[in-house]
């Protein structure tokens, strides 16, 4: 009987072991993102001085009796602009789901700028149960990150000519800036001159559709576009204001450039003389200098003098 009894005893222990193992382990701890992140996740982006700070929650949900300790990790790609700011471990008490969280922010400017919005870049965040023997459970969660499109198509004067004459045309350098993130271009350009109705502005057309890389990225420089002023001979001396505007295919913005040329009236008599970049409009240009009319003076004077004789010879006879 004895022999009998203990057997039934080691039975039982055995057929008890997993129940207990299972007993000490006890329930699971997760972890996860405190919003729907599965779309990914749009950065937080200042575009006009390119900081960026954006913070997301995650939750770790412990369903266990008692304590338990979880390391934290993050890991992004190595040319990713960014950094994250988050605690190496937390501790979340039995049967608590607690809220923590992680703040991304932007290396530098420069990086941010140039990183540009094509290509969204992961971030993995790893938990990982503190144990002495390194047996501890390992939770992970990754979200897929990307910057916003940011467009800023600039028009600028970099050398307005100070003045031109009326009757001739002058040349003017336009450049465009993306000052953006990403490729845009010209959907339309338009151009108001004030205080001079005759001035007309040509080359418009040759802006419109024009592909403009974002400047300063990868060596990418403004693009340059001539635009002729033209001022009818008519055109009274004034200053000339004008505004040229560009409408952006990116985000439909219309963005715009003032600068002054004054046209210099010019008198019937005057050659208005042009310079490598100014033309003229009227050909006409007299020439006063021709030798004709003295020598006609001349030969009237001798006229007169020769009459004179004759008429004194037959006074005489």
């Amino acid at each position: 009987m004895n022999a009998r009894a203990l057997l039934l005893v080691a039975l039982l222990l055995v057929s008890t072991a997993p129940t207990v193992s299972s007993q000490f382990q006890g329930p699971s701890w997760e972890l996860g993102w405190e919003d729907d992140l599965e779309d990914g996740l749009v950065l937080n982006l200042d575009g006009n001085r390119w900081t960026l700070t954006h913070t997301v929650e995650f939750w770790i949900a412990n369903d266990r009796p008692v304590d338990v300790n979880i390391d934290l990790e993050v890991e992004l790609p190595d040319d990713a602009p960014v950094e994250v700011d988050i605690e190496d471990s937390v501790t979340v008490s039995a049967n608590e789901n607690a809220t923590f969280e992680l703040t991304i922010t932007g290396i530098s400017a420069d990086e941010v700028r140039a990183f540009g919005a094509a290509d969204p870049f992961r971030l993995t965040l790893t938990a990982s149960e503190a144990s002495q023997t390194g047996s501890g459970t390992t939770r992970e969660v990754e979200v897929d990150l990307e910057f916003p499109r940011v467009h800023k198509l600039m028009p600028s004067v970099p050398a307005p000519p100070a003045s031109f004459d009326a009757g001739t045309w002058v040349d003017v350098d336009v450049a465009l800036h993306n000052d953006g993130n990403t490729r845009d271009a010209v959907a339309s350009a338009d151009v108001e001159v004030r205080s001079c109705p005759q001035l007309e502005v040509g080359g418009l057309d040759a802006m419109e559709n024009l592909i403009v890389d974002p400047t300063g990225v990868n060596g990418a420089e403004p693009v340059t576009v001539t635009l002729r002023l033209e001022a009818s001979s008519s055109q009274q001396s004034r200053t000339c204001e004008i505004t040229l505007s560009v409408t952006s295919e990116g985000d439909g913005t219309v963005r715009s450039t003032t600068f002054d040329v004054e046209v210099v009236a010019v008198s019937s008599t005057d050659n208005g003389g042009a310079s490598d970049d100014v033309g003229q409009s009227d050909a006409s240009v007299s020439d006063d200098s021709s030798p004709l009319p003295a020598l006609g003076v001349h030969l009237g004077v001798l006229s007169m003098l020769g009459a004179a004789f004759r008429r004194e010879g037959h006074q005489d006879s």
